[in-house]
């Protein structure tokens, strides 16, 4: 991914890619710094119990890296999907299926975007409370960026479900999204609890 062609892509009069593709990429660069703060906490003797758990998550930013860079493209697919769906022909009896299965689809990577936001999150959490402290306000940036992440990817899904026309997936979506929630500020709020601690 060349950043200066997608920043050129995203500032363009083009709707995709949108703030979902670009959610996306804040949240690579939240595991990016959850990598280097976990490869800058290991080798040092006094955090040498959590050895283990840097490396852990080290790999795990490479491997969220990649993920995240696919749904960034997949949301700016579905996007399209929903935006084809809704140019066709009105007199088309296939045309509120097609918007239903392209909505439930878009709704799919966002929900994916989010998921891997939220261990985004933990990892960055867990850095605060055990990696290398002159990094702190390195993972509290990325619990930050992850955060912001998860916000809009759950935004995208509520403004989706309004167009949904099954009562069964929006009911199921809408309670998924509240336990979820539940979750993201209840981390959130102990990364804050650090950052007021730390910073005047």
């Amino acid at each position: 991914m060349d950043l200066d062609e997608y920043i050129s892509r995203l500032k363009s009069s083009s709707a995709t890619p949108g703030g979902g593709s670009a959610s996306a990429i804040s949240s690579i660069f939240a595991a990016s710094l959850n990598s280097m703060a976990s490869l800058l906490s290991t080798g040092k003797p006094k955090l040498s119990a959590y050895e283990n758990d840097f490396k852990r998550i080290s790999e795990e930013s490479d491997n969220i890296i990649e993920k995240l860079k696919a749904l960034s493209n997949e949301d700016e697919k579905s996007f399209q999907g929903i935006m084809d769906a809704l140019h066709m022909d009105k007199a088309d009896k296939n045309r509120r299926n097609a918007i239903d299965l392209a909505i439930q689809n878009s709704v799919g990577v966002s929900w994916g975007i989010a998921k891997i936001s939220i261990h985004n999150m933990e990892n960055a959490l867990f850095l605060c409370e055990h990696g290398n402290r002159n990094l702190i306000t390195d993972s509290i940036t990325a619990a930050y960026m992850a955060y912001a992440t998860v916000h809009t990817s759950l935004n995208n899904i509520k403004i989706n479900l309004k167009f949904q026309k099954s009562v069964d997936f929006k009911a199921e979506e809408l309670l998924k999204l509240k336990f979820f929630m539940e979750t993201v500020e209840f981390i959130m709020e102990k990364v804050k609890k650090i950052e007021s601690s730390v910073i005047p």
